[in-house]
């Protein structure tokens, strides 16, 4: 059970349209499809709805008895993991191809545990195509329940059979508290520490962790209690510097990655203290201020760094971040799991931040007295504030009201969120305003 809902995983050996299905019975376009084997890599839940019953489905790698990489192998230990805690699982079979070995490995490994399987063949396109169903008897577990993830054919029955076996219904109450859950997304470079660090919050080893650049393809997802505090951490792809010819996997994770940014009230952005820090770095933190997401940065693999370069790395970043000196840092190191209590203090903090209310007396009398001790003119006309109120939080956000079009005015924008932050502070959370006049 995860949140106190059903887990269901789809498990098979690589390439027969696990992604695909997942993306069929949510449908949605979460999970990444793509012709390469071993695209998904690590666990993936997804929450679904059929019969007014909620459960999460849960993706996995394809799973390789003989991996003769540490990242098959990974994968693979990544799919016994989403066995154990899978309450309902899906084996799932090509019926385009004969049985295979790896099949067969598979039932025998399933068989062992107390889950309730429901077999599928895959890619059952037309009725009237070649199919191995016939060959599949050999498991010694009946039909398979034929279906089309690409095409949707019988996903209605699949459905069927998952929910007949889910007692839990929809608790209200339940979601909503889960509605409440703070989303905290871990973003940076490849090979930042990502993956590292959440595998560090969780206290699992979730995430498969490698020297291979871009191993996350995908964005993952856990709730965390903390000091009897639930934190959503989500795991996200490297954002890679934009190129001109970009492959497509990377295109797609990209998108997730940035809807993950938008959606998330906090991102932590993880800058590699062993390297140097790019105009890729900043690209990130603006990517998340411009969408009204606050920052932390955190300076990370401070175990393999020694304490010079790492200031070094923070006072360039103090100079590149001249805009947003509102930002904490944090130095950690998630391997020796080295501030990591720090960050849960930052988030703390900058949640209620974000949910700061402002008082509009106390918004106009502050920039009443500012206006009369200082003078902005624009092509000889006097600026004046006539009205300010605070319209919304989770970011905080200001309707501006004023003598003159400032839309444009880069100086009284800054003057205005300057005035804000030095009587309310707002640390570590972008302050969006919008005007009138």
């Amino acid at each position: 059970m995860k949140d106190g809902f059903s887990v269901v995983s789809v498990i098979g050996k690589p390439n027969i349209g696990k992604s695909t299905l997942i993306n069929r019975i949510c449908s949605s376009k979460e999970a990444i499809v793509h012709e390469h084997p071993m695209i998904t890599r690590d666990r993936k839940y997804y929450k679904a709805e059929w019969n007014n019953k909620i459960f999460y489905i849960l993706d996995t790698g394809g799973m390789d008895f003989k991996p003769d990489d540490k990242l098959s192998l990974q994968i693979f230990l990544q799919s016994r993991k989403a066995i154990d805690e899978s309450d309902i699982i899906i084996f799932l079979v090509n019926l385009r191809e004969p049985l295979s070995m790896a099949d067969e490995e598979i039932i025998s490994l399933l068989r062992k545990t107390d889950k309730k399987i429901i077999f599928a063949g895959n890619k059952w396109d037309s009725e009237k195509g070649d199919y191995f169903t016939e060959d599949y008897l050999k498991l010694g577990i009946g039909y398979p329940l034929k279906i089309s993830a690409m095409h949707g054919i019988n996903i209605g029955d699949l459905l069927d059979e998952i929910t007949d076996n889910i007692n839990k219904t929809e608790d209200e109450s339940q979601e909503g508290k889960e509605n409440l859950i703070p989303d905290i997304a871990i973003l940076g470079q490849p090979n930042s520490g990502k993956s590292t660090l959440f595998n560090t919050l969780i206290k699992e080893e979730r995430v498969i962790v490698s020297e291979i650049e871009g191993t996350t393809r995908d964005t993952i997802d856990s709730i965390l209690n903390h000091n009897d505090k639930n934190y959503r951490f989500i795991d996200t792809a490297g954002l890679k510097r934009d190129k001109v010819v970009e492959e497509d996997l990377e295109y797609y994770s990209k998108l997730r990655t940035v809807r993950i940014i938008k959606e998330a009230q906090i991102g932590l952005v993880l800058i590699d203290s062993t390297v140097k820090t790019t105009k890729q770095d900043i690209n990130i933190i603006n990517t998340c201020l411009k969408n009204g997401t606050s920052v932390i940065v955190l300076i990370t693999k401070t175990d393999l760094s020694d304490k010079e370069s790492t200031d070094n790395i923070i006072e360039e970043l103090d100079r590149k971040l001249y805009f947003a000196d509102y930002i904490p840092f944090i130095k950690i190191s998630a391997v020796k799991n080295k501030g990591i209590e720090k960050i849960f203090k930052y988030i703390d903090a900058i949640l209620q931040e974000r949910a700061k209310i402002i008082p509009e007396n106390k918004l106009m009398t502050i920039f009443k007295q500012k206006e009369d001790a200082s003078y902005i003119y624009v092509s000889g006309k006097k600026y004046k504030l006539k009205f300010i109120k605070q319209i919304g939080t989770n970011p905080p956000f200001f309707l501006v009201f004023s003598n003159m079009d400032i839309s444009a005015k880069t100086n009284i924008k800054n003057y205005i969120e300057k005035t804000l932050r030095e009587n309310f502070e707002f640390n570590g959370t972008p302050i969006m305003l919008k005007f009138k006049y």
